[in-house]
């Protein structure tokens, strides 16, 4: 921010920015919320599967119903997208429509006809709504980052996510291991035979068995049953609780081992 028109091409970009990601927030809640808890009938009411109708024999009827948007052509959404998206940012860009609509308004916050409910005539308001537009809309992009993330790991729509999260806050959370193991290649089994090294059996000293081999003690946290079959119990401190699966691989967990110490 330095150079005041590199600052002023930042700020344009992420007000912008900022504005289609309240809108894609919006668009994203909407469809399944009224899905799941209003009974109301979409072809597919999850925001990242939605679009993929257009490729169903019947199209993508917007909103459910033919009788508003039935799109049957990827390719004319394009050339209409690029039309009126693209002569729409054109104008803004340029400061003005044909036929002088807009000239020498600001392409930022341009009221005047762009505020028909009046909203900036006041100053201090006016300056008080900026603020509250950039402070909304930088919330609204990292929740966007958090319905793509979401998505890549569980498969399922924001809403979903966090009905199962609220039923259940402790076993459905970003470090359950319903969800991160969706990232491992393969089950935890494939370890059995990459060389770890056996169980410990008992020491026979009462003291380290408490510690160290099967019959250790554990602490597995809440919600948690079963011991991982790659915790062993053969490292110093192996209470048995790894829910996120970091120590599924041997090569990782030798490497988290060496730098916690």
């Amino acid at each position: 921010g330095a150079d005041p028109t590199t600052l002023a091409a930042y700020r344009e970009a992420e007000l912008i920015h900022a504005r289609w990601a309240m809108l894609g927030t919006l668009g994203c809640l909407t469809p399944e919320l009224l899905a799941k808890y209003a009974g109301v009938q979409f072809g597919e009411p999850v925001w990242f599967k939605a679009g993929a109708q257009i490729f169903s024999e019947g199209g993508l009827d917007y909103l459910g119903s033919a009788n508003l948007v039935h799109a049957q052509s990827i390719l004319a959404i394009l050339v209409f997208q690029v039309i009126l998206m693209g002569g729409a940012e054109a104008y803004r860009a340029n400061g003005t429509a044909p036929g002088g609509f807009g000239e020498g308004l600001d392409s930022l916050h341009p009221g005047d006809a762009f505020d028909p409910l009046g909203l900036a005539d006041d100053p201090d308001t006016f300056a008080e709504l900026k603020v509250k537009e950039i402070k909304n809309g930088r919330l609204a992009m990292f929740s966007m980052f958090g319905y793509y993330v979401q998505a890549i790991v569980t498969g399922e729509g924001p809403v979903e996510n966090w009905a199962s999260h609220i039923a259940d806050p402790f076993g459905v959370n970003g470090l359950s291991i319903s969800y991160m193991a969706q990232f491992t290649p393969a089950p935890v089994a494939m370890f059995a035979a990459s060389g770890r090294k056996a169980a410990p059996r008992s020491t026979g000293n009462a003291t380290l068995d408490l510690y160290y081999g099967p019959d250790r003690r554990l602490w597995l946290g809440p919600n948690t049953t079963n011991v991982p079959a790659y915790l062993t119990g053969e490292l110093p401190g192996d209470y048995g609780w790894d829910t996120a699966g970091l120590g599924a691989d041997p090569t990782t967990l030798a490497a988290y081992r060496e730098a916690e110490l």
